[in-house]
């Protein structure tokens, strides 16, 4: 207006250099805090809207990421509580256990002699605190029914090294190993509760241990245990024996790291502690050494890499889902081109339209998520009903949460995951190009013949990590059949098993021990339905007493070594041979002249006939054999040689084993073993009944069949088979959903090319072969390179699970076939469809 323009032109003039006031309220809109929160949400209401306008589409989208991310959250849930949440002990990342390692005992890590204990106060500065402790089983006479605890002897600064409390009383100090003898008991709350109700009055009350008087003087801290799952601590007195001997490998020691000290720190100031037990006493010369292990890892022992590989079938699981459902929405977006195109022609930048992609995929993940968190409660919750009874840390695994927020973290990531390659594809759409093809969306215009290569290495992805997963379902499955095929060596079917525990002073004396097992076994025996009951020293299958003290055979200059002479051994009664089926190869079985002032006598079993004298005729050889248990004096003559057999693990190879006569010495424990003619449950109150008429203060402990028995020595098989072919199922279902899904699209694609073939005279079967045969051609590539997975996998996973033979090529061809023939008949839906193509509707698009 300054230059003399008419004031109406000069209003058009500067709005046309300075634009549309609808424009510039977008820019002052956008350029305002916040506003991409505002846009955000327009995201969500559009998309949430978009969803429920699908819902076929939706549906199956949540269930798909359900699956991959309950999977993935319920076996997370699993290996935080188990491997990576920190033990409920006061510092426990820097708590851990010393173990010995010797030549006299090669196979395994033995406890602490106070002597190696002594040494490492003085020469191992890395350590904070250190006390041993010694777990033992004792027998509670009173307050109730005969019961066997499990009992802590500990050291002075157990309770403070552990940052355990009282929460009635007080805890153990180092007085008490003096006063009273160290008669003086803490309970664990377990037992406070179960068999004294809770009574705050309980302290200063005594308790009978093994016939002995203890005075109750505290109840620890709710939630305190250790080890496992312990009733009781009391102090640990030693001996001279045990103040002196070198050999006396009975304690076990905990330890607290300084802070900013590591193990490996540590481990190299215990070598030297160690040589300083060694100078001191050469007969420990050779292989003698102090170990340290994390308490973590002591805890959880070896089930930790396990745990880990089935988290990572688990993400497969859900990186199958993620590619299918990224399938998914590219064959959708494909549908979605005119609408992207016209976003772009009305100015949405590319940014924008990957964000609002990205935020339909978010907003997917989260609902798969929602879902997925459902599912993995209800699957911890399973899994804790059908986890092996030994599985470490079983209590603690439970749905918190940090299962709730690895579900959210899992189905962000997979929405990102699954969304991004659609979102990408979608951006990059010429406005042009998709408005010129009309309001199909180019979903049957002239598109390429073939399915696009994106999609089709998705589906070629998902049937490969399949594939995997299957052949691992498929070796576990068969290495457990074959596990529960093996030939024990026993007969294990009408078996009832249960434990006697014997106080300490009970085995001092043989012959009152012996009068108690004969009358034990005489009322069992009457019983009706019993066929024949057996005595030994240790369960079937339920772990094995070593002898490794060397012995000397007969004729020969020198006895074995300490290593050469550890072997199994076990106690029985004459009747156990018979009852268990065990075969007799040479001699004869024990019998009742078998007894304390008779002839010392042992059978041994093939391996250790062929070990120690090369042959099975060995009737009559001797030995003479140093601080066994029992203990023979001067020879004991081989009056038989007996199968095999697996006792300690159904998967174990069979060991050289000796049998002593239960009646001819003395036993610290004692089994019972009943052959019943029918259930042997319903025995079980009847044998109880019997066995405290004999002693009304015997407890009576693991009650089991062998049947049940069985099953818990094979539970952690049976849970790796059964997770790994759920794992199995869901990924092959997944992907063969994934073949359906890209065959379908490509039938949608190609419905005017099929409708020229047919009007140029293609047959409806020709069609179907060519619609199926791309449907085998994904499978195959698939497979192909799944193969190669499967078997590297394998060899991986053969230290962890029970495997079939990795290179088993019979399995492979099984699997293959199974998962191509699936994925023909997952692409023969869309070929019918593709048959019944009418040319004239086909060509009416053009």
């Amino acid at each position: 207006m300054s230059q003399g323009m008419d004031p109406k032109d000069a209003r058009l003039a500067a709005r046309t250099e300075n634009g549309g006031s609808a424009q510039l309220r977008d820019a002052v809109r956008g350029s305002r805090p916040g506003s991409w929160l505002e846009s955000l949400w327009m995201d969500l209401r559009y998309g949430a809207r978009l969803l429920f306008k699908n819902p076929g589409f939706t549906a199956i989208a949540v269930l798909t990421l359900a699956l991959g991310i309950g999977a993935n959250t319920a076996v997370f849930s699993v290996v935080n509580a188990v491997v990576l949440r920190p033990l409920p002990y006061k510092d426990s990342q820097r708590l851990v256990e010393v173990t010995t390692s010797t030549a006299m005992f090669p196979n395994l890590s033995l406890g602490n002699s106070n002597v190696a204990l002594e040494q490492m106060r003085k020469t191992v500065p890395a350590f904070e605190q250190i006390t041993p402790y010694r777990p033992e089983e004792m027998i509670l006479t009173q307050s109730g029914s005969p019961a066997r605890l499990d009992v802590v002897r500990v050291g002075d600064a157990f309770f403070d090294l552990l940052g355990a409390g009282p929460q009635v009383g007080r805890l153990l100090v180092p007085s008490d190993q003096t006063v009273n003898q160290g008669h003086v008991a803490v309970l664990s709350d377990a037992v406070w509760r179960d068999r004294f109700g809770a009574d705050r009055a309980v302290i200063g009350h005594t308790i009978t241990l093994d016939k002995l008087d203890y005075t109750i003087i505290g109840v620890a801290s709710r939630n305190f245990e250790y080890p496992n799952k312990s009733d009781l601590w009391i102090p640990l007195v030693l001996s001279k024996d045990d103040l002196q001997n070198a050999t006396a490998f009975n304690n076990q020691v905990i330890a607290k790291l300084g802070r900013g000290q590591s193990i490996q720190q540590a481990q190299a100031q215990i070598a030297v502690a160690a040589q300083n037990v060694v100078n001191a006493h050469p007969a420990l010369k050779d292989g003698y050494a102090l170990r340290l292990t994390s308490l973590l890892q002591r805890r959880i022992g070896n089930i930790r890499s396990t745990y880990l590989m089935l988290f990572g079938a688990a993400g497969f699981v859900l990186l199958i889902a993620c590619a299918n459902l990224a399938s998914l929405l590219l064959s959708r977006g494909w549908g979605r081109q005119r609408e992207m195109a016209m976003r772009a022609a009305l100015g949405a930048t590319r940014g924008r339209i990957i964000r609002q992609a990205l935020v339909e995929s978010c907003l997917l993940g989260l609902l798969g998520g929602v879902a997925g968190a459902m599912l993995a409660s209800f699957g911890v919750d399973v899994f804790r009903r059908i986890a092996p009874p030994g599985t470490p840390r079983l209590s603690e695994i439970s749905a918190d949460s940090a299962m709730f927020w690895f579900a959210l973290g899992s189905s962000l990531i997979a929405g990102i995951l699954f969304g991004l390659a659609p979102a990408l594809r979608a951006s990059r759409s010429d406005p042009n190009t998709a408005l010129n093809e009309g309001a199909t969306g180019g979903v049957s215009g002239t598109g390429s013949t073939r399915q696009p290569r994106l999609g089709g290495a998705l589906v070629i992805a998902e049937v490969a990590l399949a594939f995997i997963l299957l052949i691992g379902a498929v070796m576990t499955a068969r290495g457990l059949m074959n596990l529960l095929k093996t030939d024990t060596g026993i007969r294990t079917d009408h078996l009832l098993t249960f434990d006697l525990p014997l106080s300490d002073h009970e085995g001092e004396d043989p012959s009152p021990l012996h009068a108690k097992i004969r009358d034990i076994l005489d009322r069992v025996q009457g019983l009706p339905g019993v066929e024949s009951v057996a005595a030994t020293d240790h369960a079937i299958l339920g772990g094995s007493i070593y002898m490794y003290s060397g012995f000397k055979v007969e004729g020969e200059s020198k006895p074995r070594s300490m290593a050469e002479g550890s072997a199994q051994v076990r106690s029985a009664s004459p009747s156990l041979f018979q009852l268990l089926g065990i075969r007799l190869i040479r001699g004869r079985f024990f019998t009742d002249r078998d007894v304390q002032n008779s002839e010392k006598v042992v059978i041994v079993n093939e391996a250790m006939a062929r070990r120690i004298w090369g042959t099975l005729d060995v009737i009559g050889k001797r030995l003479q054999i140093e601080d066994s248990s029992p203990k023979p004096s001067d020879w004991t003559s081989v009056v038989g040689v007996v199968a095999n057999i697996r006792e300690v693990d159904i998967g174990s190879v069979p060991e050289a084993e000796f049998y002593f006569p239960i009646f001819q010495g003395g036993t610290s424990s004692l089994h019972l073993i009943v052959r019943t003619a029918q259930d042997p449950n319903v025995l079980k109150s009847l044998v109880s009944r019997q066995v405290w008429t004999a002693d009304k203060d015997q407890p009576i402990t693991d009650i089991e069949t062998m049947d049940q028995l069985i099953s818990e020595r094979t539970g952690e098989p049976r849970i790796q088979t059964a997770l790994l072919s759920f794992f199995g199922a869901i990924g092959l279902g997944l992907a063969l959903l994934g073949v359906y899904g890209v065959v379908a699209y490509s039938v949608a694609r190609r419905t005017r090319e099929i409708g020229i073939r047919m009007a140029l005279g293609a047959n409806p079967s020709h069609v179907l072969r060519m619609v199926i045969r791309q449907g085998f051609v994904l499978a195959m590539a698939g497979v192909a390179i799944g193969a190669v997975g499967a078997f590297a996998l394998a060899r991986v996973l053969k230290s962890q699970f029970t495997l079939a033979n990795s290179t088993d090529v019979p399995t492979y061809l099984a699997a293959a076939t199974l998962v191509v023939m699936v994925a023909c008949l997952a692409s023969y839906v869309p070929a019918r469809r593709a048959m019944r193509v009418d040319p004239m509707v086909a060509l009416r698009h053009e």
